[in-house]
Protein backbone atom coordinates (compact mmCIF):
# COMPACT_ATOMS: atom_id res chain seq x y z
CA UNK A 1 0.00 0.00 0.00
CA UNK A 2 1.03 3.80 -0.70
CA UNK A 3 0.69 6.51 1.51
CA UNK A 4 -1.22 9.50 0.48
CA UNK A 5 0.33 13.02 1.63
CA UNK A 6 -2.09 15.01 3.58
CA UNK A 7 -2.22 18.83 3.97
CA UNK A 8 -3.53 19.83 7.31
CA UNK A 9 -5.86 22.61 6.80
CA UNK A 10 -6.73 22.93 11.00
CA UNK A 11 -5.73 21.51 13.59
CA UNK A 12 -7.01 22.05 17.06
CA UNK A 13 -7.04 20.82 20.87
CA UNK A 14 -10.60 20.93 22.77
CA UNK A 15 -11.32 19.69 26.44
CA UNK A 16 -13.80 17.06 26.90
CA UNK A 17 -13.41 17.14 30.29
CA UNK A 18 -10.64 18.44 32.93
CA UNK A 19 -8.68 15.08 32.81
CA UNK A 20 -9.07 14.40 28.79
CA UNK A 21 -8.78 16.51 25.87
CA UNK A 22 -8.85 15.50 22.16
CA UNK A 23 -8.15 16.62 18.73
CA UNK A 24 -9.82 17.47 15.78
CA UNK A 25 -8.18 17.57 12.00
CA UNK A 26 -9.58 18.83 8.73
CA UNK A 27 -7.79 17.76 6.15
CA UNK A 28 -6.96 17.30 1.99
CA UNK A 29 -5.39 14.41 0.45
CA UNK A 30 -4.71 14.66 -3.74
CA UNK A 31 -4.88 11.93 -6.00
CA UNK A 32 -6.34 9.17 -3.70
CA UNK A 33 -7.35 5.69 -4.94
CA UNK A 34 -8.73 2.07 -3.61
CA UNK A 35 -5.77 0.57 -1.11
CA UNK A 36 -3.99 3.30 -0.61
CA UNK A 37 -3.49 4.89 3.16
CA UNK A 38 -3.24 8.02 5.09
CA UNK A 39 -1.32 8.59 7.67
CA UNK A 40 -2.28 11.53 10.19
CA UNK A 41 1.16 12.13 12.14
CA UNK A 42 -0.93 14.93 13.99
CA UNK A 43 -2.51 11.88 16.43
CA UNK A 44 -1.75 9.00 18.08
CA UNK A 45 -5.20 7.21 17.47
CA UNK A 46 -8.16 8.14 15.48
CA UNK A 47 -11.86 7.78 16.95
CA UNK A 48 -13.74 9.01 14.52
CA UNK A 49 -13.46 10.27 11.04
CA UNK A 50 -14.79 11.22 7.51
CA UNK A 51 -13.15 11.26 4.29
CA UNK A 52 -15.37 12.95 1.28
CA UNK A 53 -14.94 13.73 -2.53
CA UNK A 54 -13.84 17.04 -3.36
CA UNK A 55 -15.71 16.66 -6.57
CA UNK A 56 -19.22 16.14 -5.39
CA UNK A 57 -18.89 15.27 -1.68
CA UNK A 58 -19.76 12.09 -1.58
CA UNK A 59 -18.79 9.43 1.40
CA UNK A 60 -15.53 7.73 1.11
CA UNK A 61 -15.10 3.96 2.19
CA UNK A 62 -12.01 3.37 4.12
CA UNK A 63 -10.98 1.41 7.54
CA UNK A 64 -9.14 2.81 10.32
CA UNK A 65 -6.04 1.39 12.64
CA UNK A 66 -4.21 3.36 15.48
CA UNK A 67 -3.51 7.09 13.11
CA UNK A 68 -3.43 5.70 9.42
CA UNK A 69 -6.99 5.43 7.04
CA UNK A 70 -7.26 2.61 4.75
CA UNK A 71 -8.97 3.87 1.31
CA UNK A 72 -11.84 0.40 0.57
CA UNK A 73 -13.96 2.38 -1.54
CA UNK A 74 -14.00 0.31 -4.97
CA UNK A 75 -12.64 1.54 -7.72
CA UNK A 76 -11.65 4.89 -6.40
CA UNK A 77 -8.88 6.30 -8.60
CA UNK A 78 -6.44 9.88 -8.03
CA UNK A 79 -9.92 11.34 -6.60
CA UNK A 80 -9.13 14.61 -4.31
CA UNK A 81 -10.38 13.98 -0.97
CA UNK A 82 -11.53 16.27 2.18
CA UNK A 83 -11.36 14.53 5.92
CA UNK A 84 -12.37 15.37 9.29
CA UNK A 85 -10.71 13.31 11.73
CA UNK A 86 -11.49 13.59 15.62
CA UNK A 87 -8.81 11.28 18.36
CA UNK A 88 -6.09 11.91 20.57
Amino acid sequence: MTDVAESVKSLETFVVTEAVTKKRIVFEAEDASTDKTITLDDLTMIQNALLTKKSDGSNVAFTKATNVLTITEEGLSDADLIGFAVGV
